[in-house]
């Protein structure tokens, strides 16, 4: 018996209350978001598969060890999303490769511990009571892989990372099923069209009117760009200049080593952001 799946379709519809340009995980999780909300989506993704750009070559982390108590808010609702996703979804036992391992900040040097501990006290004060701060030897007890360089450390078990690719899948199985998401407003549908690549949106007096796209043209009165890196370019078709140029960065996958174990937590160099975390049998920095 096969499951739900994402509704493909060949051709845009005539209209749509939303329009998405992107099929990434920003763009399945919009579709979701906006299908619950009772609204007609349609997702257009240029290439042939969604999700298939940046997203799963994301770290797929997340955290609520921010700087401000906006942030916090708004990730923590995402987290509590993840750990409840097939009841939230309708989709249940939907796998997410969810993975609590916990976010581990290390700072080499005095300056940057004192800033870290001036964080901590403020993200307690905003009700984040389950950081912990460490010094760089209760840290190399718990975690003996760690430098001598490391002077202190904040950690956070209930931080942790997921896998990208099945959350976009995930979000856009849901859209095209909203029937079955709880609560969700009945009049809410999505649809997905892959190598549709948008040529043209539609302005008039200042108001969006749609997009044309190699595969047809379809009206709607909300175009949401969730085109990643090419999201300037897309932003140009409809006369919008955005100040934003990609910026090329490395990611290394490390095949299994004995001094990285499959349950250290996701693990950051304070001073320069350089990071890892277990991936697979390995690490990915």
């Amino acid at each position: 018996m096969s499951g739900p799946a994402v509704r493909f379709v060949d051709t845009p519809p005539s209209t749509a209350d939303v329009v998405v340009i992107g099929g990434g995980v920003i763009g399945c999780a919009t579709a979701f978001f906006a299908a619950r909300a009772g609204l007609r989506v349609v997702v257009l993704e240029r290439r042939a598969a969604l999700g298939t750009l940046t997203t799963p070559v994301s770290t797929g982390a997340f955290r609520l060890q921010f700087d401000n108590p906006e942030e916090i808010a708004m990730v923590r609702e995402g987290v509590d999303l993840f750990d409840a996703f097939g009841e939230r979804t309708g989709l249940d036992g939907w796998d997410l490769g969810l993975n609590h391992g916990g976010y581990l900040f290390c700072s080499l040097t005095d300056a940057t511990l004192a800033r870290s501990r001036r964080l901590v006290e403020r993200q307690r004060g905003w009700g984040l009571t389950d950081v912990e701060l460490l010094t760089g030897e209760e840290a190399r007890v718990r975690w003996p892989w760690l430098s001598a360089d490391v002077r202190g450390a904040r950690y956070r078990a209930d931080d942790g990372w997921l896998d990208p690719k099945r959350l976009t899948v995930g979000y856009a199985v849901a859209a095209s099923n909203s029937e079955h998401i709880p609560d969700a407003a009945p009049s809410g549908e999505a649809a997905f069209i892959t190598e549709a690549g948008v040529t043209a949106i539609r302005v008039a007096s200042g108001h969006v009117q749609g997009v044309e796209t190699t595969r047809g043209s379809v009206g709607a009165a909300a175009v949401i760009i969730a085109a990643g890196p090419f999201l300037a370019h897309v932003a140009a078709l409809a006369g919008v200049h955005v100040e934003l140029r990609p910026t090329r960065r490395q990611k290394l996958v490390i095949p299994e080593l004995p001094a990285v174990p499959a349950d250290a937590p996701m693990t950051i160099e304070e001073e320069t952001a350089a990071h890892w975390r277990p991936a697979m049998h390995g690490c990915l920095a």
